[in-house]
Order: C-alpha cells, then sequence, then structure tokens
C-alpha cells in the first residue's frame, strides 16, 4: 500500500522502489523494465528524466531470466504470461487508487518487454490513464482487443520511441502495431530515432515535452 506523506508504498505484489516527486504531487508514474533487466538501472531516472512533479514506482519482473527478470515466459507461454502479469498490475492499480491515486494521474513508461506490459495494461485497463510511454517495445493483440476499449480508455495518450538500427524488435513491426492503435481512434504519438535497442540520453528531451504537456491542469 502506498503512503503519499511518508513517500513510502508497502505491497507484496512487486519488487519495487518509490522515488517521490521534488514538489507535492499527485502524478505516478510505473517503470518496467525490459527482459533481463531489473529496477536497478532506473534507480536515477527521476533525475534523467527531470520532471518534478513526477512520482515514480520502479517495479522488478516476477520472472528470473538470466542475470535478471522478465515479466513473461517465452513462446508458446507468451499470451498466458501476458495475461497474468496484467492481472497483478490490475491489482497493484487498485492497491494505489484506494490510497488515493487517481487512475487518470498514473502513468506507465516501458522499455521493451516492459513496453509491450504497459502497452497491453494500456489496452485492457477500463479507465483513462495519464499516459503510456513504450520505448523500443512491441506488441501482443489478442483477438478482438479492440472490444476492450472503453470509452475512458481511449482517452489515455500514447507515445512510442523506436530505432531505425534496432536488431532485436524491428522498427517495421513495431511500427504496425502503432498504425493498428491509431486506426482503432487511439492518441499515440510516434517518434522514429537513429539508434538500436536502447533508451538514449537524447530521447529524455522528446519524452519530457511530451509529458510536460500531459501534467498541464
Amino acid at each position: 500500500m502506498l503512503d503519499k506523506e511518508m513517500g513510502k508504498i508497502k505491497t507484496k505484489l512487486f519488487r519495487h522502489r518509490f522515488i517521490p516527486a521534488k514538489v507535492r504531487s499527485e502524478k505516478l508514474m510505473i517503470v518496467l523494465h525490459g527482459r533481463g533487466d531489473s529496477m536497478h538501472p532506473f534507480r536515477a531516472f527521476d533525475e534523467e528524466l527531470a520532471i518534478p512533479e513526477m512520482n515514480y514506482l520502479l517495479l522488478n519482473a516476477p520472472r528470473r531470466f538470466l542475470d535478471g527478470w522478465s515479466w513473461y515466459g517465452e513462446p508458446p507461454y507468451q499470451k498466458d504470461g501476458v495475461k497474468r502479469i496484467r492481472e497483478k498490475i490490475f491489482e497493484l492499480l487498485a492497491d494505489l487508487q484506494a490510497q488515493g491515486w487517481k487512475s487518470e494521474n498514473i502513468f506507465f513508461f516501458g522499455f521493451s518487454q516492459g513496453c509491450l506490459v504497459s502497452a497491453d495494461i494500456g489496452l485492457n485497463y477500463p479507465k483513462k490513464l495519464g499516459g503510456i510511454v513504450g520505448i523500443s517495445g512491441y506488441f501482443q493483440f489478442f483477438p478482438r482487443w479492440r472490444q476492450h476499449l472503453t470509452v475512458e480508455s481511449r482517452r489515455t495518450p500514447w507515445m512510442f520511441t523506436h530505432g531505425r538500427q534496432d536488431d532485436v524488435l524491428k522498427l517495421d513491426e513495431t511500427k504496425f502495431g502503432v498504425s493498428k492503435l491509431k486506426h482503432a481512434g487511439l492518441k499515440v504519438k510516434w517518434v522514429e530515432l537513429d539508434k538500436e535497442h536502447v533508451l538514449e540520453e537524447r530521447e529524455y528531451p522528446v519524452i519530457r515535452a511530451w509529458l510536460k504537456e500531459r501534467l498541464r491542469p
């Protein structure tokens, strides 16, 4: 459970780290790392993104994978794993809202596999979220996914960045997924960069500007 006054979170759902905003704020960003990684490389994410009015909740994936962690298993177990982690994050969102965090103030930031999980939450969570930010990621479109979109969830804004030199997740495949989101009527900003499968420092100003627009009253 989350205590906004003390800047702490108490939950048994995930290993986590809470980074409070520099100024008092109701905005919260949930950060999801990539496969084989952990929350630790994001320890200074608040300094890197430099948005003083944002709180951050770094989550660690639950499954062991090589020297790190994974959000779900490899094919053919991927789909079931995505659904399981979705249910767990939905439970976390219910926890957060019980402590006063409104869904429209909660953002998701995901890199690679964490991007897929963030996108899946955006596609299936029935309420409006603050926004979905996906970096070098991809999608898992389940059958009849458009039917899960609600009037409220369609108001959630999206942003994706991807590298033209990404040899892990091909740009064209992710770009096609983004086109499906747009065709479904979702508001999506798409940014192509000359980079590989990484999150680069030069992306922060682009992400920051987009988030600042969403943070305005």
